[in-house]
């Protein structure tokens, strides 16, 4: 199982999931993008900006 970036905690992953997917971490609630699918690479999904209609 793959770690989490942030706690370092087991991830449970999908035999299923696709790049771009976005898990919870069920430890710290940190969300996590999945990078690449071979080998298996998560990191801390990007923060959705503001828009402030500009």
């Amino acid at each position: 199982m793959p770690e989490c970036p942030i706690c370092a905690a087991e991830v449970a992953v999908g035999h299923d999931v696709i790049a771009g997917e976005i898990l919870v971490c069920d430890d710290c609630g940190s969300e996590l993008e999945i990078l690449e699918t071979d080998p298996l690479e998560l990191a801390e999904a990007p923060t959705a900006e503001e828009d402030w209609g500009q």
